[in-house]
């Protein structure tokens, strides 16, 4: 079945690169996030496809392999959520769902494939009925989930496992009372978005939506996010790290600030949780936190947040800190100055354009960090933050293991690592906060426990040295 499938896409690309063999390579190298798959097929992007029919590396079919399309927390009402949507008689095919309950509140997630599920084609009217649709069958239908995490996604350009990866293109984090809200004041789906907050259409999506782009049925609402990818802007960010400015403050870092612990005297410890934001799992976690009146730091990487906006906007609402986890999950060590440089920065950036809000804290994806991107980091103003007290629970153990590996020789000043990626951080996080406070100490930010000058200050050649000699396990 793979390999009959594996030919039907190469006839199909084939019969499209007959079509258009004189695309311009450059063009397609821009489309960035399918940048290794297109240029090499040498798609063009710009005026060679019927409008609403995107090129076939954005039609590939997904799915979700031997999982199904229910997630498997909640079967039984991940099943009606289906019956729901069934009934509602989307045009997208339906990827995923998942229901999960935690303080009395139960979360859910619909994930579909963009396109229609026939023909492929992209119409932002019809997303936007669908998701009308979505939000309907979750919160005005029996079920009446408290909070919902939408998205829409085309093929990516590699593999994960045995699974295509995929690019979320629309996206939407609404609360049951807010859909009521706005359900009220508004004639149709388009509208009830309208007043949504920080929906997303990504230009991989709006490129190809049918129209003439001058009906309103054609054009995203203002409100909308749809700033494009950074990443297809990743050129003119590299030449900007390599500019005479940027360069000569580098070069000034002669000493930069590293958090290794807070104070030691106190009665707090750091809570921070990597990785996000991430549908169902965010909200999830920042209910307990709420439930619990914990605040945390979250360090986010600014590819998610620029496909999860809302996600982004909803931390910052629960009185959180975010902090800088660059654009996505590249080591820093293994980067050229100016490209650590443009990572931290396009994180920096995003991030401020979503929430008008500066990060202190930056912390390298893996805990690793060369001297020359300790440099980087510093001359964008940021604390490098790293960790005492490692959870593991990247490789996604028992929650038990994660609660034992936060907890065991826990003391004052030290900093918890977590992430946001699986549901056994979500377990495990409501025991960890109940073991911290059990043993006479407090949960709380960065921020918070940074206040008593705890922070290194040296070079980055000897602090690179530190790091290496201190941090314990992979992130």
């Amino acid at each position: 079945m793979r390999q009959a499938r594996t030919i039907a896409i190469c006839l199909a690309l084939w019969a499209f690169l007959t079509d258009f063999a004189g695309a311009d390579g450059e063009e397609a190298a821009a489309f960035s996030h399918l940048a290794p798959h297109l240029a090499a097929e040498q798609l063009s992007h710009l005026g060679a496809h019927r409008p609403g029919l995107p090129p076939p590396a954005l039609l590939l079919p997904l799915g979700n392999g031997v999982d199904g399309v229910l997630k498997g927390l909640r079967p039984a009402d991940e099943a009606r959520l289906i019956d729901g949507l069934v009934r509602e008689g989307l045009t997208q095919q339906i990827l995923r769902v998942g229901i999960a309950q935690v303080a009395g509140l139960r979360m859910g997630l619909i994930k579909l494939q963009a396109g229609d599920s026939g023909t492929g084609a992209f119409s932002l009217r019809a997303l936007q009925e669908d998701a009308g649709k979505c939000l309907k069958a979750a919160f005005a239908g029996p079920l009446r989930l408290d909070h919902l995490d939408l998205w829409a996604v085309v093929p990516g350009a590699g593999e994960i496992g045995d699974e295509r990866e995929n690019f979320p293109v629309f996206s939407c984090s609404v609360d049951r009372s807010r859909y009521e809200f706005v359900a009220e004041r508004a004639d149709d789906a388009a509208g009830l978005l309208t007043r949504l907050d920080a929906v997303r259409y990504s230009p991989v999506f709006l490129r190809y939506v049918g129209g003439d782009g001058k009906n309103a049925l054609d054009v995203p609402p203002a409100s909308a996010y749809t700033e494009p990818e950074v990443a297809e802007q990743w050129e003119a960010l590299l030449a900007e790290a390599q500019s005479p400015a940027a360069s000569a403050l580098m070069a000034l870092q002669d000493e930069v600030r590293v958090l290794f612990h807070g104070w030691r005297n106190g009665t707090q410890v750091a809570l921070t949780i990597d990785d996000g934001p991430h549908p169902l799992i965010t909200p999830l976690m920042l209910a307990i936190l709420k439930q619990n009146n914990v605040k945390a730091t979250f360090f986010i990487v600014g590819k998610k947040a620029e496909e999860y906006p809302a996600l982004v906007r909803m931390i910052l609402r629960g009185g959180h800190e975010v902090g800088n986890h660059a654009y996505s999950n590249r080591r820093l060590h293994d980067l050229a100055t100016e490209e650590a440089w443009a990572a931290v920065e396009a994180c920096h950036r995003i991030v401020g354009r979503i929430t008008g809000e500066r990060m202190t804290y930056f912390r390298p994806p893996g805990g690793v960090c060369s001297a020359n991107g300790l440099r980087a980091v510093g001359s964008l103003g940021y604390t490098t933050a790293f960790w005492t007290r490692n959870t593991g629970d990247w490789r996604k153990p028992p929650p038990e293991e994660i609660v034992h590996n936060a907890l065991t020789g826990l003391e004052a000043g030290d900093i918890i690592l977590m992430h946001e990626g699986d549901m056994c951080s979500v377990r495990a996080l409501p025991r960890i906060i109940k073991g911290i406070r059990a043993m006479g100490l407090e949960p709380t930010t960065l921020g918070e426990i940074d206040r008593n000058g705890s922070a290194l200050r040296d070079t980055p050649e000897a602090l690179t040295e530190l790091v290496n000699s201190q941090i314990s396990g992979e992130e």
